[in-house]
């Protein structure tokens, strides 16, 4: 739209009003008009953005994101730091590399999208336990032991106040 307004000729002025009148709070401040205008003035015509010198925006991509996979799966002991120099990348990308993309939490990778074979094994695992149940053999909750994500505490020391 700006562009549009450059090329008939309005002023910047004129651009910066119908964009309020168009988008109302959301337009673009009266700055990047500006900035635009100047661009336009030094003969830019092309609205995507130039390619600029320096670090990427992002280190989240595909490459990146399929590298680390490989490093974890040769090397279930890869540290953070390993994989920030390996790529060299920063550590909040190493993280979320981890944990939005790869499902990875703490030191464990844990797969969230199970296979057939996985499940198959779950369901046939129930059946069992189902029967044992059945079976009159009550005792046999004694011999599972699951384990998740979750810290219990089984000593909580009293505060002075308690204690007092």
């Amino acid at each position: 739209m700006i562009f549009y307004d450059f090329r008939y000729h309005l002023s910047l002025q004129e651009s910066y009003d119908r964009l309020r009148l168009a988008f109302h709070d959301e337009a673009l401040s009266h700055a990047t008009v500006y900035n635009w205008f100047n661009e336009f003035k030094r003969g830019r015509t092309n609205l995507i953005d130039d390619v600029r010198e320096g670090r990427p925006s992002t280190a989240m991509t595909k490459d990146n994101i399929s590298v680390v996979r490989r490093m974890i799966e040769t090397d279930k002991r890869v540290t953070y730091q390993q994989i920030r120099a390996w790529l060299e990348i920063g550590m909040s990308e190493v993280h979320k590399i981890f944990h939005e993309h790869l499902a990875i939490s703490g030191a464990r990778w844990i797969p969230h999208n199970s296979t057939e074979a996985q499940k198959l094994r779950r369901v046939d695992w129930c059946r069992e336990m189902h029967e044992r149940f059945n079976g009159g053999d009550l005792n046999f909750v004694f011999d599972i032991v699951t384990a998740d994500e979750s810290w219990i505490y089984c000593y909580d020391p009293e505060t002075k106040r308690q204690s007092a």
